[in-house]
């Protein structure tokens, strides 16, 4: 049975602690409940928004610190480093900072411009969560070692199979 306990701190280790490693499944319930929770906190934010703007600020931090979070404990789980981020960030950034200076932006009306800039700015987040969400990562190729038969040579000269005991 879930309790609320249990519920929160699975919530809260999946989405505030940048330690440990994450599997497909639970990478993709994270992003799921991350989208959620920066649809309606987006909602809340503009509702309680102050002059200053610094409501939607601190919102926007903290949707952007669990995401990395997200991402850093995907990331381990491939055997990659959390720099990794950084790096694609930095790309995805300078892709849409050199965009008005690489491409045509003057006809902002037609299907082309909208095309454009949704492969432009939307495309490089989408194939990086679904390179995240697809890969198969230690815990997967952990549990395909587990489910795979040892061969194992007989004293006798015959070759036997051993099912390895391990967890699914």
């Amino acid at each position: 049975m879930v309790t609320h306990q249990s519920l929160s701190k699975f919530i809260s280790t999946l989405l505030l602690s940048p330690s440990g490693a994450i599997d497909r499944v639970r990478f993709s319930t994270g992003t799921v409940l991350l989208t959620v929770l920066a649809f309606g906190g987006d909602l809340a934010a503009r509702l309680l928004s102050d002059r200053m703007g610094l409501v939607p600020f601190l919102f926007a931090l903290a949707v952007l610190w669990m995401a990395g979070c997200l991402w850093r404990k995907r990331l381990h789980d491939l055997g990659r480093s959390g720099w990794l981020i950084i790096a694609f960030l930095a790309v995805y950034i300078g892709l849409v900072l050199a965009a008005p200076f690489t491409f045509d932006l003057t006809n902002t009306g037609s299907w082309r411009h909208a095309w454009l800039m949704t492969v432009l700015f939307a495309g490089p987040m989408v194939a990086w969560l679904a390179w995240l969400a697809i890969a198969p990562g230690e815990v997967a190729r952990q549990a395909d070692r587990a489910r795979e038969p040892e061969i194992a040579e007989d004293p006798a000269g015959g070759m036997s199979f051993v099912l390895r005991a391990g967890r699914m």
